[in-house]
């Protein structure tokens, strides 16, 4: 346990603006992001981290020091014997419909288990649980029941609140702060399946935050995806161009998806809205859209063997 005056020394190092601040060794890291997690600090010193790591930024080996800490602290892991993604969902949506439901289901079709991860509620936004529970897909509160889904329907939720109660009640200090910093970040790299044959997909809103977590993941040899989500969740925009970064045995691989001229997404997206969207497309009344089939199948081949990746 830290006292007060070690993580003041922390907050010396790192507020000392972005061209001043200097990262925090390994172990610093490590300590200071437990402390965090353990409510040990009080509210002036971590609003005083929070905002000096948004403005400087995290570094690789402040981004392993602090994945290790989360990763020690999980309430439980689960096991999963075949390829499987992992969609961090903590963004929701307010402009496009969510469809990483959608996303989930066409993975699941194509053999691929996925674990989803991520808030229950945002009241400014439709999250994944909220359409995963309007969509009667499978929520599960324990590793058991995860399994038990993977298995038979090959998908499943996992609210965090459940999966790792310390960083959910961490990163719901945004509310009280403001704004999301370095534990929204983190938490996009949350593994609960152990095993080499899990590929998480980590989607980010900046440019620098892609930049940087990509330098992570490269250099601690992860399998993995990176790219610019739509509104922040784990799928694509649908006009845009979106460059993926493809990770594993510490190699990138680029993959581009061009963007569509058109699309038929309904013109709002509310819950009801994205549900009955949702629920056209798996019934077949409505074409896959382009750019979700896309993704399932990138993410097919990136599960698999690296020689399957830039396979069409």
């Amino acid at each position: 346990m830290l006292n007060q005056t070690d993580f003041s020394r922390y907050i010396k190092e790192i507020g000392r603006g972005s061209r001043g601040a200097r990262g925090l060794a390994h172990a610093d890291a490590r300590a200071s992001f437990l402390s965090l997690l353990n409510d040990e600090i009080g509210d002036v010193r971590l609003g005083a981290w929070w905002l000096a790591m948004r403005i400087k930024g995290e570094t690789p080996e402040e981004l392993a020091a602090f994945e290790s800490a989360m990763q020690e602290t999980l309430s439980f892991r689960v096991r999963c014997d075949f390829p499987c993604v992992i969609l961090p969902c903590y963004n929701g949506a307010r402009q496009l419909p969510n469809l990483t439901p959608l996303l989930a289901w066409a993975l699941a079709k194509r053999g691929v288990r996925v674990l989803l991860h991520g808030v229950r509620s945002d009241p400014t936004r439709v999250t994944t649980h909220e359409l995963f529970s309007a969509l009667q897909f499978p929520i599960a509160r324990e590793a058991e029941e995860a399994e038990r889904a993977l298995r038979e329907r090959g998908f499943a939720f996992v609210a965090l609140d459940n999966l790792h109660s310390r960083l959910a009640r961490l990163i719901a200090n945004r509310w009280r702060i403001g704004v999301r910093s370095t534990p929204h970040t983190v938490t996009k790299l949350l593994q609960p399946i152990d095993g080499d044959r899990v590929m998480r997909v980590v989607a980010l809103t900046h440019g620098d935050y892609i930049d940087r977590m990509g330098a992570h993941l490269q250099s601690t040899n992860a399998r993995a995806v990176v790219f610019r989500g739509c509104e922040g969740e784990p799928v694509l925009h649908p006009k845009r161009a979106v460059p993926l970064r493809v990770f594993q045995n510490g190699e990138m691989l680029m993959r581009d998806w061009q963007g569509v001229a058109e699309h038929e997404l309904p013109d709002t997206c509310d819950s009801a809205a994205t549900v009955a969207y949702i629920r056209e497309v798996i019934g077949g009344a409505r074409a896959m859209p382009q750019w979700i089939a896309w993704m399932a199948q990138e993410l097919l081949s990136a599960s698999h063997d690296k020689e399957n990746i830039i396979s069409d």
